[in-house]
């Protein structure tokens, strides 16, 4: 049974092994250390397994904002992705959430369409050669 909850920083060495990033970029590592210890960072576990974990921040033009969705590859395809945008979005504190990805992500973009989240704009040049798409959805919540 999967649960969903706010990361700790016992957590922070389960988070940077599951992203194939952090384990070979110290800043990734330390951009994990800060979501976590400022709170915006939840954890998806399978049993004691941490096999997720998502941001939300509120520093793109004070909305809402999931600046991280990451999924151990094991458990991919699996809902859990899901399951955490889900949870974003009951506890987002604005009425817009925005997410990003690039283009390349195709897993990530198949997701937004599955979740209703509709395209709100492209910026070039952060990655060389792979734009990042931008997405919004208007939550039906009391924020």
């Amino acid at each position: 049974m999967m649960i969903i909850r706010k990361a700790t920083e016992a957590d922070i060495p389960n988070i940077i092994a599951i992203d194939h990033i952090a384990v070979e970029e110290d800043d990734r590592k330390q951009h994990i250390k800060k979501w976590v210890l400022e709170g915006n960072t939840v954890i998806a576990l399978d049993d004691a397994d941490l096999i997720g974990y998502a941001v939300l921040e509120y520093t793109f033009f004070f909305q809402g904002f999931i600046a991280m969705l990451m999924v151990k590859p094991s458990n991919r395809r699996k809902g859990v992705g899901t399951s955490l945008i889900s949870h974003l979005e009951r506890n987002c504190k604005t009425s817009k959430l925005f997410t990003s990805t690039n283009e390349s992500n195709k897993p990530m973009q198949e997701l937004m369409v599955k979740m209703e989240y509709q395209p709100s704009g492209t910026v070039y040049n952060l990655d060389e050669g792979d734009p990042e798409l931008f997405y919004f959805k208007l939550l039906k919540n009391d924020c």
